[in-house]
């Protein structure tokens, strides 16, 4: 007997079983996916590297940590100088009284925080942990909301409060999304099952599948740094991909089970839909684990996410699922008012037939205008704008966004014009034993023909050299230098900040700051560049490196699984060529949409990591509708021998099927594109658009062309020879 028969003989035997011992798993995870989101760190937007290492080094040595809460203050219409000062000193008192303060910066200690209208102060939290620091800003921070008034506006920002804010976004997101897909995706299953009771099964599966990754998640957050991205990631994916898979299932069952038993129909449909399913999810699993690859916290948080949810996908739909079926019997095959209401209209199979015979019998006429179609997508890729998401990731309308960005232009505009790198120096003994090498050092970069600006502590000195600052530093004039000193130099390190002529977006820009160690190395020294410069530098080059590696993997094993699931060598480099075509005519049409503003989405720079994400992540959610389709069509091709009939009749018969289940991966996905959040509303327009791209111009046009061109060609592997169990004619 087939294995797979075998297997779902064995689910229907212990049916009760598997259904009990599954619930209670999926229940005793979800008290654990409720705690998700209180162990999640951030954007996820890092990679180990120099930018990581300075970073440390000047928020313990220099006070100068990533958590910095910013306070900004916004003078209002009509008021005076006098009356602001006034009201803001009122704010600041309090806040020097802040508990847990370690350092706090303002405009009555430190008057360059101040220009006009605008001003604002700095505060560094005590704490043991990261964690700590961010936990006491941000409870100072909820103790200024109320603080505005008709004087001036007082607006908590910096990354404490804009990654709480994008992390509270991201749940609201979720819900969001969750409301305006799942209704819409159960009425698609209505309107494909015309069951009411068929229908909610994928539903319950999707749901059962989210909820016990996101418990298991929790756990996994112990040993790796989760992006806060997970809270749309899983369920974008989860669902999408579990209720296409429960449809296929079910489906098929309610067709075996017209004329088979209960436990016959069980064990047929696990050996053609369970066995396709399980192919299909192979296929994700592959395109996922690709990004591993990828050393960034944001990337592999997708993959462990995205590779849980689909174990999970895999799991509840062939076993649970199976067995509610085998329980509920011929009670799921029974015809509903709806299924009755939706046969007057008839099945649509006579639209299919006569759409796959108008294909086939001009493959090459299809053929050409689906390549046109993907090449005038490409075009937008020639202008595209990739960037890693800041402040922006927010909406217009979040006031910490707001405020953060008239602090950057009040106080910090050259960093839009010019690159900016912070060089942390270690020197072999203390700083001032090595006084003479930083200060050689210094002068070198100045000459430097990119450098615009370089600022140390000797920029404080009033033009004192090394060999005066030694002397000075033996003398009572020391106690003039000290402060400056105490700003700069920490026992053996110091910092420099260097200003390019170059834009901090600029390929001569990232240029200069990957090259900089090997430019300025010096063995009495050692050299940390950090700064958005050297941040993007590194997570670009990150990518850029290992995407070789991650396709060969990503491509050669769906092609290995492909070819022992249809045993054929055309069939899954077809299906990888036509996967690569259509996800890069996707890519193109995303940057035309959000680059240039289209149809109402926020005008903006498309995401660096999205390709990487799209490629990941559709290659392998595509191959359902390849591995969906071609199943049936190797199905038929093994009965009879005939490539055509198996074509035609493979396409008509899941056409309908196919397209339900990418409509419902259309709506759970593209409900993303209607969250704030703008990552995920390009993840969620990108995946939607591919998966419609893949699953109406691909498979219905150009898979049915390119297997009428090949013939038998199609079903060729060396070695294999295959019997049909029956001719057409017979």
């Amino acid at each position: 007997m087939d294995f797979w028969k075998r297997v779902g003989l064995f689910i229907y035997r212990f049916r009760v079983t598997f259904t009990v011992v599954l619930l209670a798993c999926a229940i005793s995870l979800t008290m654990f996916a409720m705690k998700l989101p209180s162990i999640l760190h951030g954007d996820g937007f890092r990679t180990d590297g120099d930018q990581e290492i300075a970073k440390e080094i000047l928020a313990e040595d220099f006070k100068q940590s990533s958590n910095t809460l910013l306070v900004v203050f916004e003078k209002e219409e009509g008021v005076t100088k006098e009356v602001f000062q006034q009201e803001m000193q009122k704010v600041v008192t309090d806040m020097e009284k802040a508990e847990h303060l370690d350092t706090i910066v303002h405009p009555f200690n430190s008057p360059d925080k101040w220009k006009d209208d605008i001003a604002y102060a700095a505060m560094i939290f005590e704490g043991a942990t990261n964690e700590e620091e961010i936990k006491h800003a941000l409870a100072f921070a909820d103790t200024l909301k109320d603080t505005s008034n008709k004087n001036v506006k007082v607006t908590a920002t910096g990354f404490p409060v804009i990654n709480d804010e994008v992390n509270a976004m991201s749940q609201e997101d979720l819900k969001k999304a969750e409301l305006i897909g799942v209704p819409i995706a159960f009425l698609v299953l209505l309107f494909s099952f015309g069951s009411l009771l068929a229908s909610i099964l994928p539903i319950i599966n999707g749901a059962l599948s989210v909820i016990s990754t996101m418990g298991i998640l929790y756990f996994i957050g112990d040993y790796m740094s989760l992006s806060i991205f997970v809270l749309n990631v899983t369920p974008m994916i989860g669902l999408a991909l579990s209720i296409d898979f429960a449809l296929l299932f079910v489906n098929r069952f309610r067709e075996e089970a017209k004329h088979l038993s209960v436990k016959e129909a069980i064990a047929a449909t696990y050996a053609t839909a369970g066995r396709a399913i399980m192919f299909s999810g192979l296929c994700v699993f592959v395109g996922l684990s690709g990004l591993f690859f990828f050393q960034i916290d944001f990337i592999q948080s997708i993959a462990v996410s995205g590779m849980m949810v689909v174990i999970f996908s895999l799991l509840f739909s062939l076993t649970l699922l199976p067995a509610m079926l085998a329980m509920l019997g011929a009670r799921i095959t029974k015809e509903g008012i709806i299924e009755k209401w939706l046969k007057r209209g008839g099945d649509g199979a006579g639209f299919w037939r006569k759409f796959g015979m108008f294909v086939m019998r001009n493959p090459v006429k299809m053929t050409v205008l689906v390549v046109l179609f993907i090449a005038v997508s490409l075009l937008p890729i020639r202008q595209a704008d990739l960037q890693f998401p800041g402040v922006e990731t927010l909406p217009s309308s979040s006031e910490s966004r707001a405020a953060y960005e008239r602090y950057e232009e009040a106080f910090n505009a050259d960093a839009k014009d010019y690159a900016m790198a912070t060089i942390v120096v270690e020197t072999d003994g203390e700083v001032e034993k090595n006084l003479s090498a930083i200060e050689e050092f210094v002068r070198d970069v100045k000459e430097d023909e990119h450098v615009k600006n370089v600022t140390s502590f000797y920029t404080y000195m009033d033009g004192v050299d090394s060999t005066t600052l030694e002397l000075m530093l033996q003398t009572e004039q020391r106690a003039t230098v000290q402060p400056v000193l105490d700003s700069f130099v920490k026992d053996n390190r110091t910092y420099v900040q260097v200003t390019l002529h170059d834009g901090p977006k600029s390929s001569e820009a990232k240029a200069w700051v990957r090259d900089f160690k090997k430019t300025y190395e010096r063995e009495d020294m050692t050299l940390f560049v950090g700064g958005m410069t050297k941040f993007t530098q590194e997570l670009e080059d990150e990518i850029i490196e290992e995407i070789p590696i991650a396709a060969a993997v990503i491509l050669g094993s769906t092609f290995i699984i492909l070819m022992l699931a249809f045993r054929s060598l055309l069939i899954p480099f077809k299906a990888i060529v036509m996967n690569i075509l259509s996800l890069s005519a996707t890519i193109g049409i995303v940057f035309w949409l959000f680059n240039g503003g289209q149809f109402g989405l926020e005008q903006g720079a498309v995401m660096f990591t999205l390709p990487v994400f799209i490629f990941g992540l559709v290659f392998g959610l595509s191959m359902d509708y390849e591995v969906f389709l071609i199943s049936r069509m190797q199905e038929l091709y093994n009965e009879t021998g005939d490539n055509d009939y198996s074509t035609l009749e493979g396409l008509v018969s899941t056409s309908k099927i196919i397209t339900s289940a990418a409509l419902i991966m259309i709506v759970v996905t593209g409900a993303f594109a209607f969250t704030e959040i703008l990552p995920m509303q390009q993840m969620g327009v990108g995946v939607a658009l591919a998966i419609f791209i893949d699953a109406t111009i691909v498979r219905m046009v150009l898979v049915p062309s390119l297997m009428k061109m090949l013939g038998h060609w199609n079903w060729w592997l060396p070695f294999v020879e295959r019997k049909p169990k029956r001719t057409r004619s017979s």
